[in-house]
This record gives C-alpha cells, structure tokens and sequence, in this order.
C-alpha cells in the first residue's frame, strides 16, 4: 500500500503535540515492507496570496500526488487545519480526483470547527476515514457527523503512542533522585506534570494534597510544568496576565513552613529529567477538566513509567482506566448548572493506602507499554489503514451552529446543559461525551 503522508514543517508550539508528532511519524516508519511511505512537509502558515501560483506549497502537494498517486492521503499533524489545507487545494483541483483520505484528528477539532464544517461543501462523498485519539473523542467527533455517517463507523481510535525508550521505569533512577530530594523509603511523592492553567486545577490538587493526613507517613507533591493563562472561555472563564500563579500563591500563603517544604515546583524538565522525576515519584495525579483533553500525554508517560495514577474520568483520561493490568483510577466528574464538578475522594483512598513496590510497577510499566507504545500500536494502525473508506456524507447542524459561536466569542457561550441543544447549550450537548458514565463507555 502506498501511503503520502502530509506533515507539519514546523514544530508545534503546543507542549503535547512536541511530542505526539514525531511518535506518530515513528509509528509510520514502522510499518514494515507491506507500506511504502512517502512523506510530504507544509508549513504551519499558508500564504493566500501564493495559493494561485503554481510555485506555491499547495501546487507542489497536487503535483506529488499525481507523481506518487498514493493509495492514502494522510494528515498527520494538527497544523495547518488540515481540512484549510483541502480548501486550499480545491482551488486547483478536483478533490474528487484525491486517493481516500485519513486525518489523525487532535483536540483542537472543536476550536476548529469553522474549517472542518468547510468540508461540507468541498469534500462531500469522498472516501475517508477519521482518527481519534481516544474513545472518548470517537464519540464526540461522531456527534458531528450526519446520523447516516455514524452508522458507517468511520471514526477509528487510535492512541497517541508513547516513546517507551524515552519513558520506562529505572528502579536507580527512583533511588538516585529521591536521594537527593531527601525522601524517605515510605514517603510519598505525588506527581503532577503539565501547563498549570485554569482547566487543570492545579489549585484544586494543592488543596486536596493539604488534606492527606494518615499518620507516620510524609507526603510530598511534586509540580512539573509551566504556568499559563487559557481561561475556559468554553464556560464563559475569562483569565488574565498571572492568573494561575497570583491564585497558588494565595494558597502557598497559608501554608505552613512544613508544609511548604513538601511541596516543589520543577517548571519545565527535558524528556530524561522528567523520567527520572516520574520513576522517584508513587502516584501520578492529573484532575484537568480541559476541554480539548481528547488524550493526556503527560499521564501516559506517566503509566509508561509504571506510576500509580488517579486522573479525572473526562475525555481521553477515562481510556487509560485499568486495575488489573495497571493501577489507574477515576475520580468522578458530572456536569450541572454550576460547571464541572469533582468527587476527590478516590484520590485520598488510593493516595493513603499505598504500598511502594519496584516489581509490581516494573510489570505496571510493561503491561502498559503493551497497549500504549509505538510498538504496541503498529497493528492497529495497519488494521485502520486496510479498513475500507466510507463515503464522506457530512457534518450536522451541531459542527454548523458550534463553529458559529466560535465566530462570535466562545466567552458568550454560557454553560446550561438545561438548554441543550440550542444556541447557549452546547457545551453539554458536546462534552457529556467526555465523560465515561454519560456516554455509556461504563
């Protein structure tokens, strides 16, 4: 099978998607014999006024697909949009005249819902099929789709896999770096890595880490990551310049001088320090309620890394629920007239009671590494890529009125499930499912 496949030229500014990219572009190389990959670079930034000339990016994208004539067409990175990058084309072309067409679909889906609804036009009754990351956003790109393309299963999940040579459990890098952080066999160190934004409630952690007092044992907890300022504009949250750090500080105020000493920031750590910062860590915490979590990167290198977890039970966090092969729990989300709500108590339950144990999470790391590494996921992706295409039959009302309101201003748009699904409802017509319980994953 021949494959083009269509990458970014320019590294992602988005932290996660630093990541995502090239462990997709090794998946592709490692397809074997059967697969002959081409590969083709644009950039992030499409100039319009080049779209016309037959020196520009897009004329040179027509042309290598007449050259190859692939049996695919694959969009494999999240920029340019990929559905703009076909808008462009069609300019110069009869789409009709494109092999099938795969997109490897990533969370900004929704925030660019304005040039996927362009497909609608451009795009209607070619063959394609569409990647989602997770099941949970399987479920939420198919609420977009015509009721006559759902029923055609065209949404495949497949995970964003993890680098399991760059994330594994190192019992002496546990041992080194605890050493030097002065840890105790039987302390405790909570992990959390990523932004520190409104929508990952890292305040909410600190809080509930202020909280753990079971006897004889010192707890830790460990913070990775940059601060930023996304609001959740999605729930009408507007942030401003040093949101999320003017609001920890106000709780690091009230701490007491123990109590301070236990907690610790990192900012921003290399792939090898993280690691390291991951295998002397216990249990691995993330309560985000982003709403374009489609995956969670950081918590699967985490459980790569073989790391009791507790994430929250919304979008792709839910599909790395185990207690069998790996030890990750869910705290309970739902949704009501006030926003998002969490039940923290499962956090306490596995947070107290655990048992530090280098052979149980050596055999966590690899049973994890088994459905979530590249390796692991090369026969997945053979199977998504020789499953007959379905025609593309279009998007619903719902991608229409959602890429509307992204027009306007998403701050307007208020959350009240109650009136969905119009105009001022989306948010729970849309995320409802993000959450396991709502979308009938349990």
């Amino acid at each position: 099978m021949k494959l083009l496949v269509v990458i970014s030229a320019t590294e992602s500014k988005w932290g996660s998607c630093k990541v995502i990219s090239p462990n997709l572009h090794k998946l592709y190389h490692g397809l074997g014999p059967d697969y002959s990959v081409e590969w083709f670079e644009i950039p992030e930034h499409l100039l319009k006024g080049e779209l016309l000339s037959e020196t520009s990016i897009v004329a040179d994208l027509i042309k290598r697909i007449k050259t190859i004539n692939p049996d695919r067409l694959i969009f494999v990175d999240h920029l340019p949009p990929p559905a703009m990058v076909l808008g462009y084309m069609s300019l110069q072309m009869d789409l009709k005249k494109l092999p099938p067409v795969i997109f490897h679909l990533y969370g900004d889906f929704t925030y660019f819902s304005k040039e996927w609804n362009l497909l609608n036009t451009i795009f209607l009754n070619h063959p394609v099929r569409f990647i989602a990351a997770s099941t949970s956003q399987q479920k939420l790109v198919s609420a977009f789709l015509n009721d006559d393309m759902k029923e055609l299963g065209c949404v495949d999940t497949l995970c964003f896999p993890v680098n399991s040579k760059e994330y594994f459990f190192n019992p002496d890098e546990r041992n080194q770096l605890r050493n030097e952080m002065g840890l105790q066999e039987n302390d405790v160190a909570i992990l959390y890595s990523g932004r520190i934004s409104l929508q990952k409630n890292v305040d909410l952690l600190i809080n509930e880490f202020l909280k753990l007092k079971k006897k004889n044992i010192n707890y830790h907890l460990w913070i990775v990551g940059p601060f930023d300022d996304i609001g959740a504009d999605f729930l009408g949250f507007e942030s401003y310049h040093g949101c999320m750090f003017a609001k920890i500080q106000s709780i690091l105020d009230s701490c007491s001088a123990d109590e301070l000493k236990r907690i610790k920031f990192f900012g921003n750590l290399n792939k090898t320090k993280l690691r390291k910062n991951k295998a002397a860590a216990d249990v691995f915490v993330s309560f985000s309620l982003y709403h374009d979590e489609d995956y969670g990167m950081s918590p699967a290198e985490a459980l790569s890394t073989g790391l009791v977890s507790v994430l929250t039970d919304w979008g792709g966090y839910s599909s790395f629920a185990s207690d069998d092969k790996w030890d990750c729990s869910l705290v309970d989300v739902s949704l009501n007239e006030f926003g998002q709500e969490l039940n923290t108590q499962i956090f306490h339950d596995q947070v107290e009671k655990y048992i530090s144990d280098n052979k149980k999470r050596q055999t966590r790391s690899e049973q994890f590494q088994q459905a979530f590494s590249i390796d692991g996921n090369i026969s997945t992706l053979k199977k998504i890529l020789n499953n007959p295409p379905v025609d593309f039959l279009g998007f619903n009302w719902l991608l229409e009125q959602h890429a509307s309101a992204m027009n306007e201003n998403w701050s307007k748009v208020k959350f009240n499930k109650f009136l969905a699904p119009s105009g001022s409802g989306f948010y729970f017509t849309m995320y409802k499912n993000y959450i396991s319980k709502l979308s009938g994953l349990k």
